[in-house]
């Protein structure tokens, strides 16, 4: 089975806090008209929303009754610098951590760690090497170079703590921010290669995608929502069309910056799931202005998926 989630640090704080989260992701950036349609009684029903997403992808991992969990995130200069930056990395055993407290906002230290399974971790990358893949390991000791005290990207923590239900997980890292960066085709080719190394395995593994949708926090578009790209891309791959959502990637485009660039996370997934033989399905979608990203939930799902 597979999960699917956006990344803003307001999906994972009380409602209390998301005006100084809002405020810490858009800066000074001018904002769209929209947000100003993003009233008390809105925000606490995307708050309601955001909350009954987590528990439906909770509860269907935990049905699922997985061996292990492939996280696929995107390193934003927390465990990789500008010296090394692959594009595609698994961390093979040991554990790994992360700490995702924002402490521009006073939020005191909170690092997490999450064990990764080493026998699957080394199988997948000696499966997709074989298949031509250039594989990146860390093995046993994580140890980050570009924030050694923040650790793994918050998108990769906040998830695994909220959603893996204590299952091991294969941390799998595509880079979708460093140029030059895998060609939309190629990323769809590894997805397929990684659901037919994973069917080899003769394990349960679901698979988590975290990242995304669309959005620039911190950046001069912060605040502005691309809602009719997401979806877009959430028809397609629903539709079991990742072969199309693969295709945005030979364009270069401001729109595609930022949480934006981890559609990319989307389209391994998609591609993944579709060979696996998995249905997709759109939990829910809400473009929230205030957390600066398009906040969708999508499980994949079928009898028949491996």
């Amino acid at each position: 089975m597979g999960a699917g989630l956006s990344y803003s640090p307001l999906m994972y704080r009380p409602r209390s806090c998301w005006s100084a989260v809002s405020d810490h992701l858009v800066g000074e950036a001018v904002q769209p008209a929209a947000r100003a349609d993003e009233t008390g009684e809105r925000l606490a029903d995307y708050e309601t929303r955001i909350a009954a997403g987590f528990d439906k992808l909770a509860s269907l991992i935990v049905e699922a009754k997985l061996d292990a969990l492939v996280l696929l995130h995107a390193d934003r200069g927390d465990v990789f610098d500008l010296s090394n930056t692959p594009q595609l990395h698994f961390q093979v055993g040991g554990e790994i951590w992360g700490d995702p407290a924002l402490s521009p906002l006073g939020e005191p230290s909170s690092p997490a760690h999450f064990p990764c399974d080493e026998a699957l971790g080394e199988f997948l990358s000696e499966e997709l090497v074989r298949r031509g893949f250039d594989i990146s390991e860390g093995r046993a000791q994580f140890r980050p170079l570009g924030d050694k005290g923040r650790g793994a990207s918050p998108a990769l923590t906040e998830a695994a703590a909220r959603l893996s239900g204590g299952l091991p997980i294969i941390p799998l890292h595509v880079n979708c921010h460093v140029e030059p960066v895998l060609p939309g085709r190629r990323l769809h080719s590894f997805g397929r290669a990684l659901a037919q190394s994973a069917a080899l395995t003769g394990r349960r593994l679901g698979l988590l995608v975290s990242g995304g949708l669309s959005g620039n926090p911190g950046g001069a578009m912060a605040g502005w929502i691309d809602d009719i790209l997401d979806r877009w891309v959430l028809t397609r791959l629903e539709r079991g069309q990742s072969r199309d959502v693969a295709q945005i990637w030979d364009v270069r485009s401001r729109t595609l910056q930022g949480n934006s660039a981890e559609m990319r996370l989307w389209t391994v997934a998609g591609a993944a799931l579709e060979e696996a033989g998995c249905q997709a399905r759109t939990l829910d979608y809400m473009p929230v202005h205030h957390g600066a990203t398009g906040v969708g939930f999508m499980a994949w799902e079928t009898t028949s998926c491996r």
